[in-house]
């Protein structure tokens, strides 16, 4: 498998700025809503009546017999522990938001079989990608530098040559050019070294750095159908933005506690980038009560792929030992950064649920949804993302997902239980190829996730319009987080633990 996508990735990719790692945070959504369907770990597709359902069974909307309003705020406080080669760094964020802002209004129809005909416009925040991340240990013998070195002599052109040309003409990764015009490498693709002969590339230790901010922001426009109480049909038209910075800074250094705060730094790569655009998709759904005097209802749903437009900004520097800087932006004919578009359809999905009710007491809902990452792709013409496109259909695989969730509501008062759980969406030892690293952005790190877990909980008040309802929720993941790839000998990665503790609380009104 990698032996075919090494010859792919050995042609000229022509000017792109995407790549599978780049693109994957797009695929999925983050559990965010109110949060009521927050402490239910997500799990309210066939119980339906609630703002969220949207996002998931849009005929969940049909279930509304009133008027409803409601806002939404949440607080996430993301951490991280990476374990490279026994150095342990912890880093992570704090980030408050509006996660969900709905209203509803539900039209009873004077009719045989039509009982209620709804309509519902919502704004959410479908994914939250800001957050921070660091690591660093022994370089034990690797070097991003020593992998340059090899794709300079594998490109097969003279430097000589390329002086004059400008990085959005430059068919290959910018990452072997940048390093020749900071003079990491003769004309010949040989390491300068210092006086004393010690390669360039020869570092005591790596370290690397991440902050990233913003996210994907979806407004969903619903219609919804309540017909003989019996059949819920719904229908979601979601119109999403993106609006994403990312900055990362790669160091390789002389034996000191933590390259990232000390000075002795002999090299550093730093990439900036900002992605921005718009997306539209639409979720289909129906809700059956198979039994007319039972509580008991099963959902269906299908989600079309998001078709996005997207433009990254993106430029790159490298810092020498001596303290010189070499940016991308000196050889960027117009403004200081590159730009670039690109189109991406993420993968469609299923979800299947079903849901039982105790009177007004006890409610539980229980369901699956699967979603094949590899039918995501760039969808531009020609064969420009070719390559990028067999890597996301040879790394990454379908993630399935599993949500149950439980509430007790006593007199108004309710607690609620929820698990969420979803397969890794990468297969065993995915990996980012340097060929197909993006043209504009020269980063070189990836992390594969693997398996992820949340346990939710949550209270609220219902009164007789007013209500509050309060959720909180722990995301755990373990991932493998690569610097770069090295093509001859595979580099070790550092371990990583994730948790993202969420607190959400919403407050409505039903009238």
């Amino acid at each position: 498998m990698k032996r075919l996508l090494y010859i792919l990735v050995l042609l000229p990719l022509g000017i792109n700025a995407q790549n599978m790692y780049n693109v994957s945070s797009l695929f999925g959504n983050d559990l965010t809503g109110t949060a009521r369907y927050v402490g239910m770990g997500g799990s309210m597709s066939a119980l339906g009546a609630d703002m969220s359902t949207m996002g998931t069974n849009p005929a969940g909307m049909a279930m509304y017999r009133s008027n409803d309003v409601s806002i939404t705020a949440a607080v996430d406080v993301k951490t991280n522990r990476a374990d490279y080669e026994g150095s342990l760094v912890e880093s992570g964020n704090t980030n408050a938001f509006i996660g969900n802002a709905a209203m509803v209004c539900a039209i009873e129809v004077d009719d045989e079989y039509l009982k209620y005909f709804n309509f519902g416009l919502g704004y959410r925040q479908k994914n939250n990608l800001a957050g921070s991340f660091e690591m660093y240990g022994a370089s034990n013998g690797f070097s991003q530098q020593y992998v340059m070195e090899y794709m300079y002599r594998n490109n097969m052109f003279q430097y000589d040559n390329l002086k004059d040309w400008m990085y959005k003409d430059f068919a290959y990764s910018w990452l072997p050019l940048l390093a020749a015009d900071a003079g990491l490498y003769d004309d010949k693709g040989n390491f300068i070294t210092y006086p004393d002969s010690a390669l360039l590339w020869a570092p005591d230790e790596l370290a690397y750095y991440e902050e990233t901010r913003g996210g994907v922001y979806t407004v969903d426009f619903n219609l919804a159908a309540n017909i003989c109480d019996r059949v819920y049909l719904g229908a979601t038209l979601a119109v999403s933005t993106v609006d994403y910075t990312r900055y990362t800074e790669y160091i390789e250094a002389v034996a000191v506690d933590n390259p990232l705060y000390q000075p002795r730094n002999i090299y550093i790569l730093e990439n900036n980038s900002y992605v921005k655009g718009s997306g539209c998709d639409l979720k289909l759904g129906v809700i059956l009560r198979p039994f007319k005097y039972s509580p008991f209802k099963v959902g269906f749903a299908f989600h079309t792929p998001t078709w996005y437009s997207l433009r990254e900004y993106s430029s790159a520097d490298i810092i020498d030992s001596y303290g010189v800087r070499i940016s991308t932006t000196d050889k960027v004919l117009y403004g200081d950064m590159l730009s670039i578009k690109s189109k991406l359809k993420t993968p469609w999905r299923l979800n299947a649920s079903m849901a039982y009710t105790f009177g007004t007491y006890v409610a539980l809902n229980a369901e699956y949804e699967y979603a094949d990452y590899t039918k995501g792709a760039f969808t531009s013409r020609g064969s420009v993302y070719s390559a990028q496109n067999d890597e996301i259909k040879y790394n990454m695989k379908a993630q399935h997902t599993v949500r149950v969730g439980a509430e007790l509501n006593i007199d108004g008062f309710a607690a609620r239980l929820g698990y969420n759980y979803m397969t890794a969406p990468f297969v065993s030892g995915a990996y980012k190829e340097l060929y197909n690293a993006s043209v504009a952005e020269t980063s070189t790190e990836y992390m594969n996730r693997f398996d992820k877990n949340v346990i939710t909980s949550g209270i609220g008040f219902h009164g007789k319009m007013l209500y509050f309802d309060l959720a909180y929720a722990l995301e755990m993941q373990k991932a493998e987080f690569y610097p770069f790839y090295d093509f001859e000998i595979a580099n070790p990665g550092a371990a990583v633990t994730m948790a993202n503790h969420s607190v959400v609380a919403t407050l409505g009104m039903r009238f």
